[in-house]
Parts: C-alpha cells; sequence; structure tokens
C-alpha cells in the first residue's frame, strides 16, 4: 500500500510488482487481484471534539463578565442589609459610616493596594527582561 505521507513517495514512479513498464511496447497487464490481495483502508473516526468548538479569549471574557455581574448583584445585596451605621475607628480617627458601604471601601483599597503590588512585579520583569535581551540579543 503506498503511503501518502512517505517521503520517498513518488506520485510518477511505476511500482516494479505492478505489471506495468517503464516502456509502454514492453508492459503487460497486470494480474486482477483477487478479493484477498485487496486492502481496504478503515474508514478515519472523527476526533472526540470534533462537534466542540475551542474556546477563545471573547468566550471567557464573555463568562467573566458573567460571575463579575453576579458577584456584584450579591455585593448590592449585602450592601443594601447592612446599612445600620458603626463606629469605624482609624489610628485617631473616629467616623460612623454605613457598615455595608465600609466593607465595600475596604475591599476596593485591598484590590487597589493588590494591582499596584502585581503591577510593580510585572515592571519588574518586564525590565529584567529588557536587560537580558541587551546582554543575549
Amino acid at each position: 500500500m503506498i503511503c501518502m505521507t512517505n517521503p520517498n513517495y513518488d506520485p510518477n514512479a511505476i511500482p516494479a510488482n505492478s505489471g506495468y513498464a517503464a516502456d509502454p511496447e514492453t508492459a503487460q497487464a497486470p494480474a486482477p487481484a483477487s478479493r484477498d490481495q485487496v486492502e481496504y483502508a478503515e474508514p478515519k473516526k472523527a476526533p472526540k471534539d470534533a462537534g466542540k468548538a475551542k474556546g477563545s479569549f471573547a468566550a471567557s471574557t464573555w463568562a467573566a463578565l458573567i460571575v463579575g455581574f453576579l458577584l456584584l448583584i450579591l455585593l448590592i445585596v449585602f450592601i443594601l442589609q447592612n446599612m445600620h451605621e458603626v463606629e469605624l475607628n482609624f489610628i485617631s480617627w473616629t467616623v460612623q459610616f454605613p457598615a455595608g458601604i465600609a466593607f465595600l471601601i475596604f475591599a476596593v483599597a485591598g484590590a487597589l493596594i493588590m494591582a499596584l503590588v502585581g503591577g510593580w512585579r510585572m515592571f519588574e520583569l518586564r525590565r529584567q527582561m529588557k536587560k537580558q535581551a541587551k546582554l543575549y540579543g
């Protein structure tokens, strides 16, 4: 059986056992093959994930937006249920503030601190990569 993926495959080459000669005058007709000698190709099976679309950045962003929206709804419900005034003390300051709003402000402040630390780390890594590129590039 001739394989199309064989690097030595030549579609114009005549197999030695084909019964055909390179010269048409000396060519003989090949003997008919019996049913046992005929090789049948196995039908190709589709991959397991053939009917599924691959994930994309837009799809993952859409899923993240939906999750974020649901979390936002839960946060709004939490804030509305915790509107009673509480006394907040920080160093020497004392303030009366709704508890839900205070929790929201502290969560946003924590997220900003985390973003600043992550951004600083990315800045350092980018600077290191530029130095390595200058040395080895």
